[in-house]
């Protein structure tokens, strides 16, 4: 215990005070000695007065020295000198304040312990809960299984609910289009319908630049032509209206092209008298189909109880044959009307006329009239030949 408060001792600070007391002694004990030799008087007295007064001040000295010193080296001590009033308010504020602290940590304890007691209430419940769910957790499961089916059932009625809407609504839409087409074909104002055909043109292999575009100006004056025919209106005061984006597309389409292609203008949608015309272009390869001279569909022709009436639905039902195997075997047909070409109106009637006169059983070989390509139109021929001459050439 000795050794540690010897340890503990501020042996640098006793040291500097012993040191400058010595050094303050020493220098009054010199000032004093020379002022009692010169007999100096201060202040009108005695030379042993004034020695005596000089002595007390020398004392003062080292006490303000040694109160210095201690102010230098020890902070402690600076603090005891110049803050001791304000250290002590502070302790009495800290320790109000821990006693504050106190009372509010012994008010939380006593909360604590009441929460706590209720916590257990709580806790108490709780179990008692959890042992009912427990009791019905089982029909409740029931419950849900049998709830999501039923949500499943609304769910899926709901979808088809939506489908059956949304299809009732486009049959609307339809309806009520056609019904608006029907009202304004009856009043005679359309003037082109959707997806009608207005003109074609082949485009030759190797064209160039040049001859693609003119072979579009061609089509648009081809159109405007057809419309100007069938609504009576003069050609110059149609406008078609082309996507002029999609034009120069399909023309790089066509430009020097390694085979032959065609063209068709097609009307975009219904249009009105007086209105804009809307177009659009389709680019096809055109290869041959059907070389001039190819018998395409053929069929025996009884002249018995025969009438015009009898021939006619005859030629007509092999020319539908003929049109359904042409667009089987690649002719592109008209969009609007689904034919293949048209027929020659005299040499339908001649042909006619040769089945109601022969008295014997002949066939009608259908034969194409020149070489057909895929864009059409199919240019035939009836052919009525005997029966007998087709063996004896057989």
């Amino acid at each position: 215990m000795q050794a540690q408060i010897w340890s503990d001792m501020n042996w640098k600070l006793i040291i500097t005070l012993l040191m400058v007391s010595a050094i303050l002694a020493y220098f009054g004990d010199r000032v004093g000695m020379r002022i009692g030799k010169k007999r100096i008087s201060l202040f009108g007295l005695r030379p042993r007065h004034t020695s005596q007064i000089i002595t007390a001040f020398t004392g003062v000295v080292i006490s303000v020295g040694i109160l210095l010193t201690m102010s230098v080296v020890s902070e402690n001590v600076r603090t005891a000198l110049f803050s001791m009033k304000f250290l002590q308010s502070q302790i009495i504020n800290l320790t109000a304040e821990l006693q504050e602290s106190r009372d509010e940590a012994q008010l939380a304890s006593i909360r604590l312990m009441e929460s706590q007691s209720k916590l257990e209430e709580q806790e108490k419940k709780l179990r008692e809960i959890q042992g009912q769910l427990a009791k019905v957790q089982p029909e409740l499961e029931k419950a849900q299984k049998e709830l999501t089916g039923l949500k499943g059932e609304k769910d899926s009625l709901k979808k088809e609910k939506v489908k059956l809407d949304q299809e009732v609504s486009r049959l609307r839409q339809e309806a009520d289009h056609l019904r608006e087409g029907l009202v304004q074909v009856r009043s005679g104002r359309i003037a082109v319908f959707a997806g009608e055909l207005l003109g074609q043109q082949v485009v030759p292999p190797g064209s160039s630049q040049k001859e693609v575009e003119a072979i579009f100006e061609s089509l648009r004056r081809r159109a405007e032509l057809m419309v100007s025919l069938r609504t009576g209106i003069s050609a110059d005061t149609i406008i078609l209206d082309v996507d002029l984006k999609v034009e120069r597309t399909k023309i790089q389409e066509c430009v020097n092209a390694l085979e032959r292609k065609f063209i068709r203008i097609l009307a975009g949608s219904n249009a009105l008298l007086g209105e804009d015309v809307r177009v659009r272009y389709e680019v096809h390869d055109s290869k041959l189909v059907y070389q001039k001279g190819k018998v395409v569909a053929s069929r025996l022709w009884q002249p018995d109880a025969a009438d015009a009436a009898d021939a006619e639905s005859f030629l007509h039902d092999l020319l539908a044959e003929l049109n359904q195997r042409a667009v089987t075997e690649g002719i592109m047909p008209d969009p609007a009307s689904g034919k293949i070409g048209a027929m020659d109106a005299t040499h339908f009637f001649e042909t006619v006329e040769i089945l109601q006169e022969t008295r014997q059983e002949v066939e009608v070989v259908v034969v194409v009239a020149e070489d057909i390509y895929t864009e059409g139109p199919v240019k035939i021929k009836f052919e009525v030949v005997p029966l007998g001459d087709r063996l004896q050439g057989e």
